[in-house]
């Protein structure tokens, strides 16, 4: 009977969060798309939600719902009449103006885009105005260059004007000094797509250089350049739309990272780099069927496979398909084109699957590969060594990573919390820990490391403060509750000790969770 009520109670709540208008209509579109929505099945969810807003075609709430599902599955007529539902309304989200803008410039409707753009302003978009504005003139046959000099792009508009700027000069024909140096300061910038970007405008000929010493990715690109690409508008803000695509890049930023890879594929739909932005974007959406087909489309002999393959690695191992994920990783590390980023990827996913002896040698591969000055790579490869219980060889690679970097506070904790759990030498491990103490005082994994370093040597007195901040700030650690529960039992506190040994238990691992719970029935003994 429980079951029962409780569904009942949850299709009652349900009922109760149905918008106004569908309430009175067939609930069942609406209820099978709100179950498609939370199960991340985007593609039954859009074609529900389109069946209840022709039930109720004036709902806003329902519109909203039908406006972000349909972004997620590239259904531009459900959005576009979501999103005039919503307008009507008056309560459209500031992002519908970017999207209406976008299929505007797609039909060829220059009016109504620039109208669009008009509604921009005071919204968290506006800082796009000057760009967009400096376009349209632009394709009226303006000057756009212009425009956008006279207009004021403010810190954050700068960030994208750069680029954009650029392309209008070649879009303009001007390849002679001004458009030079705009290239060129953008070649020297790390910014590897805007590098291809400007290439692809330019061509075989004028392109080449600036992908020169990029790396294999754009290597790969010089090599397919061909005729020189129009600078048009379309491509000049599906660019602009990718990059803000990928800046936005997060989980608790999907819906703003699907929005505009969607609107740079409007643009411009066989780009492939932003089709791998989608589906970054949909995956931290929990839509990871759909990022997964997204990645399917991509060639495999795009210049950017590798990029796709990477991205689908990520995927599978958070959808926990550890195996699949695993073999995907291999196969880009061992690959001919790897690159040391490939092999380091390989490595962290074997050490987070448990094959410390595995990551171990893929770390070594690694440093082997002109890597051998990165300290990332000597710490996590000293880690995965000490997990394998191989710490003859871990204690080197931790000396080295802080040879390296002799200030950070990681590798510091990382190295003393090592030398005092196999015996080594505590004084140099009390040096190594008070230095990252300093380095690093508000860090509690270094709290927790240098007061159970001297809770090991017997001085309790200084250990208790430590260990007291380091489960302040980290409240749900496992480690630290542990050691301050052992502490707070030396000093006759036991009481505290069991209460801090609860907190530790919480979130413990299999592992730990035996020892912790002897403790709490048994208290601190030898055996414990």
């Amino acid at each position: 009977m429980v079951p029962i009520i409780r569904t009942c109670s949850a299709f009652v709540a349900l009922l109760f969060a149905l918008p106004a208008a569908a309430q009175s209509a067939d609930l069942t579109d609406y209820v099978r798309a709100r179950a498609a929505d939370a199960a991340g099945a985007a593609d039954v969810a859009a074609q529900g939600y389109a069946r209840a807003l022709a039930v109720a075609p004036d709902d806003p709430v329902l519109a909203l719902r039908a406006y972000r599902q349909a972004l997620m599955v590239g259904d531009v007529p459900l959005a576009t009449r979501a999103a005039a539902v919503m307008e009507k309304a008056g309560v459209a989200p500031p992002d519908v103006a970017i999207f209406e803008m976008t299929v505007a410039l797609s039909a060829g409707d220059a009016p109504r885009a620039a109208d669009a753009v008009k509604r921009l302003k005071g919204t968290p978009f506006e800082f796009l105005m000057p760009i967009l504005t400096a376009w349209l003139a632009q394709a009226r046959g303006l000057d756009g260059v212009a425009v956008l000099d006279r207009l004021e792009t403010g810190a954050l508009g700068r960030r994208y004007a750069a680029t954009q700027r650029a392309l209008m000069l070649i879009a303009q024909g001007k390849n002679d000094s001004a458009a030079s140096e705009a290239t060129a300061t953008l070649a020297s910038e790390s910014d590897a797509d805007a590098r291809i970007d400007l290439a692809i405008v330019r061509g075989r000929d004028g392109g080449r250089s600036l992908l020169d010493g990029g790396g294999p990715e754009l290597e790969a690109v010089a090599r397919q350049l061909a005729a020189p690409r129009p600078a048009t508008i379309g491509y000049g803000l599906s660019r602009l739309f990718a990059t803000l695509a990928g800046d936005l890049t997060g989980e608790r930023l999907s819906t703003l990272t699907i929005l505009f890879s969607r609107c740079a594929l409007i643009l411009d739909p066989v780009d492939t780099r932003s089709r791998i932005l989608l589906a970054r974007g949909l995956s931290a959406a929990g839509a990871q069927a759909l990022a997964l087909q997204a990645l399917d489309s991509v060639p495999r002999n795009s210049p950017f496979a590798r990029r796709a393959a990477s991205v689908r690695v990520a995927i599978l191992r958070d959808l926990g398909h550890v195996d699949a994920a695993l073999a995907d990783a291999k196969a880009l590390a061992e690959d001919r084109g790897a690159t040391s980023q490939d092999v380091e990827r390989y490595a962290a996913f074997l050490n987070a699957a448990g094959h410390y002896d595995a990551a171990a040698r893929v770390y070594g591969d690694a440093l082997r590969r002109g890597e051998d000055a990165n300290p990332d790579l000597h710490l996590d490869r000293g880690v995965a060594l000490a997990r394998a219980r191989r710490w003859s060889q871990a204690l080197p690679e931790l000396r080295k990573a802080v040879d390296l970097a002799p200030n950070r506070p990681d590798a510091l904790r990382t190295l003393g919390a090592g030398l005092i759990a196999h015996g080594g030498d505590s004084a140099e491990a009390l040096r190594l820990l008070e230095r990252a103490r300093r380095v690093a005082p508000d860090d509690a994994a270094v709290a927790d490391a240098l007061g159970w370093a001297y809770l090991q040597q017997g001085d309790v007195a200084r250990a208790v403060p430590l260990l007291e901040a380091a489960t302040q700030g980290d409240p749900a650690g496992t480690a630290a509750n542990e050691h301050l529960g052992d502490a707070y039992w030396r000093l006759g506190r036991q009481f505290e000790a069991r209460y801090a040994w609860r907190a530790a238990a919480i979130h413990a691992a299999p592992a730990d969770a035996d020892r912790i719970a002897r403790k709490l029935s048994q208290g601190l003994t030898s055996a414990t």
